[in-house]
């Protein structure tokens, strides 16, 4: 890869905005409510829509087991043509081996999320940040809340508590020398009240990474306080975007409307 995919804030004012699409079988999850979508659960012209609006990075939520994922490779091929950056989870962050994750790589993926395989593989996840380097990988810590100021781990879907604080897990991922970590409450998901900012602080802090705020974004204003007041390197956006409520384009026009980073805007 011959550019970093994320960077400081300071120089990335255009590229604050990262839209998730959630995949099944190869096909969106949910119909996507942008207008004028021949098919609204083509994951291609979903992504082709975000990239018009300016969208620079692309996750793609993968829900399927990696013994289900054929179409991936060729689904990656053509949405590397967007020219957006592509951060790829499959199975809720597992990677069965090197081989997988670099087959998903050389497809066009710039980035694998590790989550469930952080702590069911370790050696695993160790092997591919070896083999490929470590900026390849994007760690994703999903927590719920555990009392004031912790958060407890959770893998496979939030289904199973990985018995360890999110500042622990974080601090493994900071010694790795992943790319990003994306912080996710799973109790704020679709709640529409706001990231949990003292979640992005503390992982922020105990990894020493780039953080992309996630889960419970319900309003434009809680975007620009998660980069400005959060410790927030990016944010994600989905459910705002999919459903055509804001486009990437209106969102990014917002956030610059009331950043103090106005050099530089693409």
């Amino acid at each position: 890869m011959s550019r970093p995919v994320f960077h400081d804030q300071h120089s990335h004012v255009g590229d604050l905005v990262i839209p998730c699409i959630d995949v099944s079988r190869g096909r969106a999850t949910e119909p996507s409510g942008i207008p004028h979508l021949a098919d609204p659960t083509d994951v291609l012209a979903i992504a082709e829509a975000y990239a018009a609006g300016s969208a620079q990075k692309l996750f793609l939520d993968v829900f399927d087991s990696w013994d289900a994922v054929d179409y991936l490779p060729g689904l990656l091929r053509d949405l590397s043509t967007t020219g957006m950056s592509l951060l790829v989870s499959v199975g809720h962050g597992d990677i069965p081996s090197p081989v997988h994750a670099g087959g998903l790589l050389e497809a066009g993926a710039d980035v694998i999320s590790v989550s469930t395989a952080l702590i069911d593989k370790p050696d695993t996840v160790t092997r591919v940040a070896e083999g490929y380097g470590a900026h390849r990988l994007m760690g994703v810590v999903n927590c719920r809340s555990a009392g004031p100021g912790q958060w407890r781990v959770y893998v496979h879907d939030g289904e199973r508590s990985a018995g360890r604080d999110a500042a622990d897990v974080a601090r493994q991922l900071g010694e790795l020398g992943v790319a990003a970590i994306l912080a996710n409450n799973i109790d704020r998901e679709g709640t529409g009240v706001g990231f949990d900012l003292e979640l992005v602080r503390a992982v922020a802090t105990a990894s020493g990474l780039p953080v992309i705020a996630s889960g419970g974004c319900g309003s434009l204003d809680h975007l620009h306080e998660a980069l400005g007041a959060g410790d927030s390197t990016y944010v994600l956006v989905n459910a705002m975007v999919h459903r055509g409520t804001h486009s990437v384009r209106e969102i990014r026009d917002h956030l610059l409307a009331h950043s103090s980073f106005r050099s530089g805007l693409g």
